[in-house]
């Protein structure tokens, strides 16, 4: 009866061991940021911190999501105008000719200034992402096709898609807000930009097929990104059945609402986290911070708040750091497990105090501990039934 001892007290150590809780542990990629699977953001326009997560915004679905995310207060743009902000999110950049939104030139000539040596001529996020065999979307809310964008022959009229066109092919898409179309390595291959820079609507294709991007961007239309009203917003966009047609801040809310639970529960699901931000305040707001204006010096685009919501962010957590858009593309480079640092980005201050630390996690049971003692057991188990032979 002796070799039933070894089966009792293997049993009893592996219940024991299995019943301890356990936690899962994620790694710390770069800059105490945790690794993800999945990083992406979704970008208002032109609208303060406090019109958008004031306590009297109209943006009331998006303010009930602060509870379950962390949230960065003192989150500045880091220029006026709107393509500057995407150029810095994307590339590092500070604003050149792109502190125009370019709208007096074509978008080839608006080119040229993106992708020049000074600023690593042109690298951007999506080069970095697929350098690390790893997979990017840009997913641009009304536009008709892949890689639909402007003429980019040096001698075309300046860009006319500014979204507010309100007639097709263009509707309520704005080539300013959709900064892909401004790298001249992705527009120059016809077959990277059309896997890579699609439709809004590709997205729930993406999440049912489960081929979600590690890396995406969502650019709302001039609709649904809460800075136009109407009657532009009326006639060249679809809005989602229930919303109304008023703009602003109350039709991005809506059609917010409409779109974002797949996602988020997508992202709770596939390890991501999602970032929701403005790409610039209020015109009379230049006030700023960081490293992300000319010569890596603070920017002007004013206080606009951030959003973190996904698995391993400090649920109900209000960050006062001081944080801008190249702190975002930092925070994402370093959730990708991307060492390198683009233009701004490699001065900037990643936004590591939105996340759960991944030290203070419980440690999981590592499978090459569990495996031997299971064979410790079935041993054990073996020789007992040996014994009663």
């Amino acid at each position: 009866m002796r070799a039933a001892a070894p089966a009792v007290c293997a049993v009893a150590f592996l219940t024991a061991l299995c019943a301890t809780p356990v936690t899962q542990v994620r790694a710390a990629a770069f800059d105490g940021v945790p690794h993800y699977q999945h990083v992406g953001v979704l970008v208002l326009e032109n609208e303060s911190e406090s019109s958008t997560w004031g306590a009297s915004s109209p943006a009331t679905y998006l303010n009930s999501l602060v509870p379950d995310g962390a949230f960065a207060q003192n989150y500045y743009a880091d220029g006026h105008v709107s393509l500057d902000n995407y150029i810095s999110m994307t590339s590092g950049q500070p604003g050149t000719l792109t502190d125009t939104d370019c709208a007096t030139v074509n978008l080839y000539t608006c080119q040229q200034f993106v992708n020049t040596a000074a600023y690593m001529n042109g690298e951007n996020i999506g080069d970095q992402v697929e350098g690390a065999e790893l997979t990017w979307r840009e997913y641009a809310d009304s536009i008709p096709y892949s890689c639909f964008h402007a003429d980019l022959s040096a001698t075309a009229s300046p860009d006319p898609y500014q979204g507010d066109s309100t007639s097709p092919p263009a509707g309520n898409y704005a080539d300013r807000h959709d900064p892909f179309v401004y790298y001249s390595d992705i527009t120059g291959n016809q077959t990277r930009c059309v896997d890579d820079d699609v439709p809004f609507t590709q997205l729930a294709t993406d999440i049912t097929g489960n081929t979600v991007p590690n890396y995406f961007f969502i650019t709302p239309d001039t609709c649904h990104d809460g800075h136009d009203d109407s009657p532009s917003c009326a006639t060249g966009s679809p809005v989602p059945a229930g919303c109304t047609t008023a703009g602003g801040l109350v039709t991005f809310d809506c059609w917010l609402h409409s779109m974002l639970p797949s996602l988020l529960t997508y992202l709770d699901a596939n390890d991501g986290v999602l970032f929701i931000t403005t790409d610039e305040a209020a015109d009379s707001d230049t006030s700023g911070c960081c490293t992300g204006g000319p010569g890596g010096q603070a920017g002007v685009g004013g206080k606009v708040g951030l959003l973190a919501l996904g698995y391993g962010v400090r649920a109900g957590y209000t960050s006062t750091a001081d944080y801008d858009h190249v702190s975002q593309l930092r925070t994402m480079e370093d959730a990708l497990g991307i060492g390198t640092y683009l233009n701004n980005a490699s001065t900037a201050t990643a936004m590591s105090d939105l996340f759960v630390t991944p030290s203070t996690s419980s440690p999981e049971v590592p499978s090459v501990l569990l495996l031997p003692l299971f064979g410790v057991l079935a041993a054990a188990v073996a020789l007992r039934r040996k014994s009663r032979a």
